[in-house]
């Protein structure tokens, strides 16, 4: 049985909601606990343009949403309740778990359970509200309905679990309501001021996509010159968007780690302005704690790595990201991204672990298929849980930066790339292991 590290709090219209705290007090923490605090206040400007969005669902678009009006404090950017030990600005941060409406593991317990089985997945389940929280969907509906389920449903309930109890990456893309500024200004606000109410007085860990799948990862400079005019805009929507909230924002999957191709094009300096460009505007936010995708251990050296963070100004971010599309053990990255921080002026970073619990699937013919199988691999698990406990000095928090059952793709039986997939993601979490890497001790959960 699955034991939910889930205790109470927070309010929001008076209902009970839940957040996940980290907490920088150990090497491997356990799982995170829960605790909230208020709810949001009144209203931004994008609001119009939020409408036409969740039109037709019968919600009514929140009229205040105003985001906190306080200075940026260097020492606690997420305005924590209580300022953050060991100079890390999320450690003890409360941060965003989404609720059956929308998040991807949690949906489909719904489904499981009976509810809103003809709902696709990827869409909201029109049976709950926004602001019903992981917490309370628990307690009620998955409380009342699962003890009478087979044995097989309470299997697959239970690992789904592991997946919904934890936080839930965000992303917006280029595809976010059809890409337009308009729409990604909506979708973001949508995100903040409505999507946020499932767990309220928390902090959304968001990854943006603007570029690798626009561009590819082998651009030459006259397409990355040609797209400029509209990313540029796309990056201010976001930024304009977000204002004041409190944020941790990945940015660009792949930025860097699927970079190397543009050597041979000359077009590696088009690209990092491009990139630059995004990272200068989401600097200017005040309350947002900003990582960019550096890479990961078995495709860049530290020193290429380096040299392009440095290039668009790591400096005025407080870190990368490491191993956002890798499988690769949490322990390499850590010693990757050991590598790139004394080449970035001492920067620090994030380890994606969502799906490295069993390390990577290495492919028998490097040379010509890649170092390891990133479609989908068989046999993978759960990495160790979201914490800030991470025991390395440079290492801010493992975190789960994408969804784990989210398909990359139509190989090994996988629907299309980005769609949640139930049956991969029950592997995941029954093969889940906070293991570190070959050497340490395993750890299943």
């Amino acid at each position: 049985m699955l034991v939910l590290a889930v205790s109470a709090v927070g309010a929001l219209f008076g209902a009970a909601m839940p957040a996940t705290v980290l907490a920088k007090t150990a090497a491997i923490a356990p799982p995170l606990a829960m605790t909230g605090t208020n709810a949001m206040g009144s209203a931004t400007p994008v609001l119009a343009q939020l409408r036409p969005v969740i039109a037709g669902r019968g919600i009514t678009t929140p009229t205040s949403c105003t985001p906190p009006s306080a200075p940026r404090d260097p020492a606690n950017p997420l305005m924590s309740a209580t300022a953050p030990p060991f100079s890390d600005p999320i450690a003890g941060a409360s941060i965003f778990v989404d609720g059956p409406s929308h998040g991807a593991a949690a949906g489909e317990i719904a489904r499981l359970l009976g509810i809103d089985i003809s709902t696709p997945i990827g869409n909201y389940l029109p049976a709950f509200p926004d602001d019903e929280s992981w917490q309370q969907f628990l307690t009620t509906t998955v409380a009342s309905r699962l003890p009478s389920e087979p044995a097989a449903i309470q299997y697959k309930v239970q690992m789904l679990e592991k997946i919904a109890s934890e936080p839930e990456a965000q992303r917006i893309s280029a595809f976010a309501e059809g890409g337009s500024p308009a729409g990604l200004s909506a979708f973001t606000t949508k995100l903040l001021c409505h999507n946020l109410t499932a767990d309220p007085g928390t902090v959304p860990i968001i990854t943006t996509y603007f570029m690798h799948p626009v561009l590819g990862g082998c651009p030459s400079t006259a397409q990355i010159d040609a797209y400029m005019p509209l990313f540029e805009q796309r990056a201010n929507a976001v930024v304009q968007a977000t204002g004041s909230q409190p944020v941790v924002y990945l940015l660009e999957l792949d930025a860097v780690g699927s970079s190397s191709c543009m050597v041979g094009r000359h077009s590696l300096s088009s690209w990092e302005r491009m990139l630059r460009y995004e990272v200068d505007a989401m600097a200017t936010l005040p309350h947002a704690v900003v990582y960019i995708e550096g890479g990961y251990s078995d495709a860049n050296t530290p020193q290429y790595a380096a040299r392009i963070l440095n290039s668009v100004d790591i400096s005025r971010v407080r870190g990368f990201f490491t191993n956002d599309t890798h499988i690769n053990w949490t322990i390499n990255e850590i010693r990757y991204g050991d590598a790139v921080s004394r080449l970035t002026g001492g920067v620090h970073f994030i380890v994606n672990t969502a799906q490295n619990g069993n390390g990577p699937k290495l492919n028998p013919h490097p040379t010509t298929q890649g170092v390891e199988d990133l479609c989908n691999p068989p046999g993978r698990g759960l990495g160790p849980r979201p914490t800030t406990s991470t025991g390395y000095p440079m290492v801010d928090a493992f975190l789960w930066t994408h969804i784990p059952g989210n398909s990359s793709g139509s190989c090994n039986g996988g629907p299309a790339s980005g769609t949640f997939w139930p049956a991969r993601a029950i592997s995941l979490a029954a093969n889940a292991n906070g293991r570190l890497g070959p050497g340490f001790p395993s750890q299943p959960y």
